[in-house]
């Protein structure tokens, strides 16, 4: 018995280990890569990879649960695999897991007729996990059903792997072992919701920094360092760069005729109908003022930015708004300066040349878009 528990303390020691550098490898991506947990296509490849990472992990398990290896019972932890995949993750990367826990399990043990009733037993447990994660039921709740259900597994594999007897006498050291294996899950499960949690309320936390909170677009401060890490970008691959300011025409008189809430409502209802526009990849779309919004486009030419911009304008004119009952149509003023890659000396130079664009923009009328011409640098 004790090298059953010394087995079960090492393995949870090692997924403990796992866990660790699952999270701290999703916080790294969070903080360089936060659109990828935003893109349904990049945030699945992360899924379907930490599943692959859980699944080789089964396999090392199994092979440490090899004749020779360790006297141990490794495999306890395979469940407890699918287990943390189907409550923090999804079905698809306990899947994955699974077909690699499977696949090791049938090549890598020495007793084919146990290892096929294995394989069909936890193939079986990974249904009834992912039937109790849609339960509207605690975590708790949810990791106590799933390890009821994995008791004939357990005993089926204890009786065969270490000839663990069936008989009144053994009964406590089955009892110990349940007891053992329901305390490490219990480990395991609050090591995932505190490693899960904490990560989401960091990212929440930073993202709290950027965000405007009205809108929900980026604030000044993250445009400043985005527009000018991509003037360096484009300075350094010699590649476009346009910038679009956006002001909404006599917003001023909107606050004073209706009111600062229906302000707002504007101002959100402009925003959320920017974020529905498709544009190139990387835009930055922020806030820089009370009624001034700025986009960053990357690698487009001012052709294409001089579109995009008029298409904003349109649909501005048609979108509706808080104060629509009264009659009133909101409109913007754009202005536009492009980078080519040597025709600014600085990010503030094309930055100024865009606001002087929405300048020009505002003083010949307004509800236009203006486009700084290209000024060489001397």
């Amino acid at each position: 018995m004790p090298n059953i528990l010394d087995s079960l303390w090492n393995s949870m020691a090692l997924f403990l280990s796992a866990l660790f550098f699952h999270g701290m490898a999703l916080r790294s991506i969070r903080e360089k890569k936060p659109a990828w947990f935003q893109i349904k296509f990049a945030n699945e490849i992360i899924n379907y990879a930490l599943g692959v990472y859980y699944g080789l992990l089964g396999v090392y398990f199994i092979i440490r649960g090899l004749p020779g290896m360790d006297s141990g019972i490794y495999t306890d932890m395979l469940l407890n695999i699918l287990i943390v995949l189907h409550l923090f993750s999804s079905a698809g990367p306990a899947t994955i897991a699974l077909i690699l826990i499977v696949t090791g399990k049938l090549l890598l043990g020495d007793a084919l007729f146990a290892n096929f009733i294995y394989v069909f037993l936890i193939i079986g447990f990974h249904f009834i996990c992912m039937e109790v994660a849609k339960l509207r039921l605690s975590s708790v709740q949810k990791v106590v059903l799933v390890k009821l259900t994995a008791i004939p597994l357990m005993l089926f594999y204890l009786h065969q792997k270490i000839h663990l007897a069936y008989t009144l006498d053994s009964l406590p050291v089955w009892i110990l072992y349940f007891a053992v294996s329901f305390f490490i899950t219990f480990i395991i499960i609050s090591a995932s919701y505190y490693i899960d949690t904490s990560n989401k309320l960091i990212y929440d936390l930073q993202q709290s920094t950027i965000l405007d909170p009205l809108t929900g677009l980026t604030n000044f401060r993250h445009f400043e360092k985005a527009f000018e890490a991509a003037f360096n970008y484009a300075t350094l691959k010699k590649s476009n760069l346009s910038v679009i300011i956006i002001d909404i025409d006599y917003f001023k008189r909107v606050n004073d005729t209706y009111g600062h809430l229906a302000g707002n409502g504007v101002l959100s209802t402009f925003s959320q109908m920017l974020l529905k526009i498709s544009f190139p990849p990387n835009t930055v779309i922020s806030r820089i003022g009370g009624e001034e919004f700025a986009i960053i486009l990357p690698n487009i030419a001012v052709s294409e930015t001089e579109h995009l911009a008029e298409k904003i304008r349109r649909k501005v004119e048609k979108i509706d708004v808080p104060i629509v009952a009264s009659g009133s149509i909101i409109t913007i003023s754009a202005g536009i300066a492009n980078y080519d890659g040597s025709n600014y000396s600085s990010a503030n130079d094309l930055l100024h040349a865009a606001d002087q664009a929405l300048y020009n923009a505002k003083r010949n009328g307004r509800n236009q878009v203006h486009i700084r011409e290209t000024e060489p640098v001397i």
